[in-house]
């Protein structure tokens, strides 16, 4: 994926925003405490706004640390860390930089896409309202949607109040490693969450999704078009585990982590079989 495409996957995912705290079970008193504590930074004061993918992770994560003992003053810290301290440390500032250079050292610079980023580094309302979701925690969320679904987990060190993700992406750093060999930490898998937000948003939204490829949406949508109660899959002959989605009304579940567990090729032709008893077989033709 090009970084020109990467940008704008991003910009579209992130822009994504369907899911409500309520769709998750989080009561409106719970959710003003944490707003009022600066915990959920993203929110504006007096509204229950929507929440694109790493925002309704965030949610997720704050109430888990609330049940292990996480007091509310040290998931206030720990927001500002993730969400406000970026800000003020310019790593926004530092992306667009290395974009703005790495497109001036091609050999055929793009001078319409580095006129844009330009733009957005004069123009202060714009940079903050941008930098505002551009910070690691972000980026790990992403590209572990991006990079085959990689498992993702979250480290927090209570006494430190320090965090750091493990995405399954890279190792561990000697740092990190020397961190949970001998202090007190807490490990929450964050593809659970992601799982859990995917399948609502697979029930509530008929549109295409930003984070799933050309295929994937077709498949998708298919899926929610016919509601088999069996659809066997196959890419160009290679078969792939049955997927039984219609039982006991788990539908969308059942087809997020179907979706979120197999590659599938960005583009292909799908080939619709219909058998007995509501019973499909897909083939996705890439050849």
């Amino acid at each position: 994926m090009e970084m020109t495409e990467l940008e704008n996957f991003k910009s579209e995912l992130l822009a994504q925003k369907y899911v409500l705290p309520k769709h998750f079970g989080f009561s409106t008193r719970m959710v003003s405490y944490w707003k009022s504590k600066q915990v959920l930074p993203f929110f504006q004061k007096d509204q229950h706004g929507r929440m694109n993918i790493p925002q309704a992770v965030w949610l997720h994560l704050v109430n888990e640390l609330s049940e292990v003992g996480i007091s509310t003053k040290h998931l206030s810290q720990l927001a500002y860390s993730i969400w406000q301290q970026p800000i003020e440390d310019g790593f926004f500032d530092r992306k667009l930089n290395t974009a703005i250079k790495a497109e001036q050292r091609k050999k055929s610079p793009n001078q319409q896409r580095i006129e844009g980023l330009n733009q957005i580094l004069n123009d202060p309302l714009l940079q903050l309202q941008l930098a505002q979701e551009q910070n690691f925690f972000v980026d790990a969320i992403v590209d572990s949607i991006l990079v085959n679904y990689k498992p993702i987990s979250f480290y927090y060190l209570p006494k430190k109040e320090e965090w750091f993700i493990n995405s399954g992406i890279k190792a561990l750093t000697e740092e990190s490693l020397s961190y949970i060999t001998d202090q007190t930490y807490i490990c929450i898998p964050l593809m659970p969450f992601i799982s859990k937000i995917v399948s609502v948003e697979f029930e509530l939204i008929d549109q295409d999704l930003a984070y799933l490829n050309t295929v994937e949406n077709k498949l998708r949508n298919i899926i929610k078009t016919r509601s088999p109660k069996f659809i066997e899959v196959i890419i160009d002959h290679n078969k792939l585990q049955p997927l039984i989605i219609r039982e006991q009304h788990k539908s969308a579940e059942a087809l997020a982590e179907f979706i979120l567990n197999n590659k599938f090729p960005k583009t292909g032709k799908i080939v619709v079989e219909k058998r007995a008893q509501d019973n499909y077989k897909l083939t996705i033709l890439t050849k």
